[in-house]
């Protein structure tokens, strides 16, 4: 079956599609190559949206660091350094917040407690996520188009172009609640092979209790939010413990499997990217080159499907669980 990997960018402008595009592809060969796995042609779409918020994209030839349109953070190699690891007292703040998260923020029926305080946090921090939650109308190419409609028609209309392929669905930030927004309305039959989703905020409560609330309106009894039922048989969640964004590292307990039994697989990992000694633990860039992603994406691009039931299983126990046993052999 042919292959296709399918991107999905996320918050703030962005440069052109094709200079985003390239440098997408570029951190991916990046890291491929450093776990000794080139693949020189690599079926891969871009679904491009930030049009939708911006008159013009950012502009790599802009030399003024104050100009609205300079790219502040363009695709950079990474670096020989080994990226800075979070400190303990970090470590230990981290694992409370992600403890008790749900338990400050949301109620046993998956209420939001504080609901007010969100909206006004979306409102200040997350502009164009305000926008794709309250459902203005800002998008500039359809204006009787809502934001939330109009980012999910994007990849919708990739991800019918094709219909039949083995898909990866390779989302960042931003690009995983649209993701999973397409991928969960029943009306989109879609099949996703491998679903990534990178630095995402799909763990913060108030993203948790909107899915749930979405989807408890096709299935009254559901106790949580699940994986939407197109994915199958992988679905990767990939954050740096340092990306403030992807601030609930763990998908696995937020969201339970869908009727195939998929469900999030977290993977910590080391975004490396810096752009003059600067680094930044959420940038794409540094998440598409990291090990694990290149993992992933080499047993995606090297593996057949057999659709036999022996084969199904050969192919989960071989490569869903192949990934924490290297990241084990990593660790020492």
């Amino acid at each position: 079956m042919k292959k296709i990997i399918v991107a999905l960018h996320g918050l703030g402008n962005k440069p052109e599609p094709d200079v985003l595009k390239d440098g997408w592809l570029k951190a991916i060969l990046e890291g491929l190559d450093r776990i000794g796995k080139p693949h020189p042609d690599i079926p891969f779409e871009m679904v491009y949206w930030a049009d939708l918020s911006y008159e013009a994209p950012l502009n790599a030839a802009e030399k003024d660091p104050e100009d609205l349109l300079f790219l502040s953070e363009p695709y950079a190699p990474g670096s020989t350094l080994s990226a800075p690891k979070p400190q303990r007292a970090y470590l230990a703040v981290l694992k409370f917040i992600e403890k008790h998260l749900d338990r400050f923020f949301l109620r046993t029926n998956m209420e939001e407690i504080f609901p007010a305080a969100s909206a006004k946090m979306m409102e200040r921090y997350f502009t164009e996520l305000d926008t794709y939650y309250t459902d203005e109308c800002r998008s500039l190419d359809n204006k009787d188009c809502s934001m939330k409609n109009a980012t999910q028609e994007r990849l919708i209309r990739i991800l019918e172009k094709y219909s039949g392929y083995d898909i990866l669905l390779l989302t960042h930030s931003m690009g995983s609640i649209i993701a999973f927004d397409a991928l969960s309305n029943p009306a989109n039959a879609f099949e996703i092979h491998t679903f990534v989703t990178m630095g995402s905020p799909l763990g913060l409560p108030p993203i948790v209790a909107r899915n749930f609330q979405s989807q408890k309106t096709e299935t009254p009894a559901l106790r949580k939010p699940r994986a939407p039922a197109s994915i199958w048989p992988h679905w990767y969640n990939l954050s740096d413990l340092r990306d403030t964004v992807a601030l609930d590292h763990t998908l696995r307990d937020d969201y339970a499997p869908n009727a195939r039994g998929v469900r999030a697989l977290d993977l910590q990992v080391t975004n490396d990217y810096q752009i003059h000694n600067e680094p930044n633990p959420h940038k794409s860039y540094g998440y598409l080159r990291a090990r694990e992603t290149a993992e992933i994406i080499d047993t995606f691009l090297s593996s057949k499907r057999d659709h036999s039931f022996k084969g199904v299983c050969r192919f989960i126990s071989g490569n869903l669980l192949s990934i924490p046993r290297r990241l084990k052999k990593w660790a020492h």
